[in-house]
């Protein structure tokens, strides 16, 4: 233990952990506002929509671009860009004087939500001993769920403080104006954060970077690890089109398709629209926005489960059993709507959806994207994928309130079971189990031999 010093790698996790409450926040605090914004703005709900689905618009682009800018600058500079995003959308929509100005201000934080889901990840994931990289990585993931509860709380206090006309008017506004403190703290850790090891040896400073890894590893293990990636950024070619073309091809592929299998059950969706979800079973609005908070907390308290077994089961084995239990509960939840079932059996199918969720693919799909990818390419590799996921969530947004007016809810949630059922079939026969191993161990994964002797596809 010589040599190791426990505030590198605390300090790094909570910095990965703060992008994810900030990603977490500013996506699903339209989930208490859409409803007095709507009216505000005498929305249909094609305007409904796009109100709720412009900000992933911005994810997109900010997952698009967010790998390189990491690549070639490193990840905390693109990490204090990911919270002056969060920081200007607060403010900006706060003062918004009209909707064109929401929507590009909420494009503005969409950018921030969209890059952090691509850098802070892979942040804590080349920081991160081997053995406990799972865990920390699902810590992200924590800071994702806890910003949801901290999301669905403050809107519910808020939407407590006074009556509909005034949260059409002001209310909704504070609802965004919350998410600039953390904003704030999250720059000022970043500050007092290391830069990714990994990052600083491909940029030719290779004593920076054993400091960091000695830091967190001990002396001894960190000469070992520095032998181990300048040996594999030799290998790669470091070029976007290794991913195309080389060895990682199936890597992309498979990085690409569980990101965005990931959203299929209509996770986000779900999430962004919870109250109207309770109000469709039957609830008032008041309970709608507690029964929220609750599903939040189940969240949080399922992901935490996650953070003790993911270096214990594995990561296959987590979405494996998250995404069947997505799919009994998608489906239970249709039959209820079907039959005119009680509001309080529609809330106990989603507090279970949810549960899945959070001990599957919301903890584990960010660890497994954040560690198939090879050094030189990593950013822009989990830009791609990421992108997949955006791009998901956002059709989800866009069309759920469509979904609901033509296919009805019972409709709608059948339509998000079959979904989770086929991430179920692609986990099962593509997904390679990857707990144990060293980031340039996992790259080696992909070699055709160690494919053949995984039963991987070719």
């Amino acid at each position: 233990m010589n040599g190791i010093s426990r505030s590198v790698l605390m300090i790094s996790t909570l910095v990965s952990c703060l992008g994810g409450f900030l990603f977490g926040y500013d996506n699903i605090v339209i989930s208490g506002a859409i409803a007095y914004l709507a009216a505000h703005y005498g929305l249909g709900s094609a305007g409904i929509g796009w109100a709720a689905g412009c900000a992933l618009v911005g994810c997109l682009f900010g997952a698009a671009t967010a790998g390189r800018v990491a690549d070639t600058f490193g990840l905390r500079k693109a990490l204090y860009c990911c919270a002056g995003c969060f920081a200007m959308s607060s403010l900006g929509v706060w003062l918004a004087g009209s909707f064109t100005q929401y929507v590009t201000w909420r494009i503005v934080g969409g950018v921030g939500i969209g890059a952090a889901s691509v850098i802070a990840p892979m942040y804590i994931a080349e920081i991160a001993p081997a053995y406990i990289r799972g865990r920390l990585v699902v810590f992200y993931q924590l800071g994702i769920v806890i910003g949801i509860l901290a999301a669905v709380s403050v809107n519910m206090l808020i939407e407590r403080a006074g009556d509909a006309a005034w949260n059409a008017q002001y209310g909704w506004r504070f609802m965004f104006l919350v998410a600039a403190i953390p904003a704030l703290f999250f720059g000022v850790m970043i500050a007092l954060s290391k830069e990714s090891p990994r990052w600083l040896m491909k940029a030719g400073r290779e004593n920076e970077a054993e400091r960091v890894l000695a830091a967190v590893s001990g002396e001894e293990a960190a000469k070992d690890q520095v032998a181990s990636i300048r040996a594999s950024l030799v290998e790669e070619q470091g070029g976007i089109g290794e991913l195309f073309t080389g060895r990682f091809r199936m890597a992309l592929l498979i990085g690409f398709l569980l990101a965005a299998l990931s959203q299929t059950s209509g996770i986000t969706a779900i999430l962004s629209f919870l109250p109207e979800v309770f109000k469709t079973a039957g609830q008032n609005v008041a309970d709608s926005f507690f029964q929220s908070v609750l599903v939040g907390a189940v969240n949080v308290l399922f992901t935490v489960l996650a953070i003790w077994l993911v270096d214990k089961s594995g990561r296959r084995t987590l979405i494996l059993f998250g995404t069947a239990t997505q799919t009994i509960a998608l489906s239970t939840i249709a039959v209820l709507y079907l039959t005119s079932g009680l509001h309080l059996g529609v809330l106990a199918g989603v507090m279970v959806f949810v549960a899945g969720h959070a001990v599957g693919n919301g903890a584990v799909c960010w660890v497994i994207i954040s560690e198939i990818f090879p050094t030189k390419v990593r950013g822009a590799a989990m830009s791609i994928a990421t992108m997949a996921l955006w791009i998901f969530a956002y059709l989800a947004n866009q069309f759920f309130p469509l979904m609901q007016t033509h296919w009805g809810s019972y409709g709608t949630f059948f339509f998000f079971a079959a979904l989770a059922a086929v991430n179920f079939v692609f986990v099962l026969l593509f997904v390679p189990e990857t707990k144990g191993y060293s980031l340039e161990e996992i790259s080696h994964i992909w070699s055709k031999e160690l494919r053949t002797k995984r039963r991987l596809p070719a």
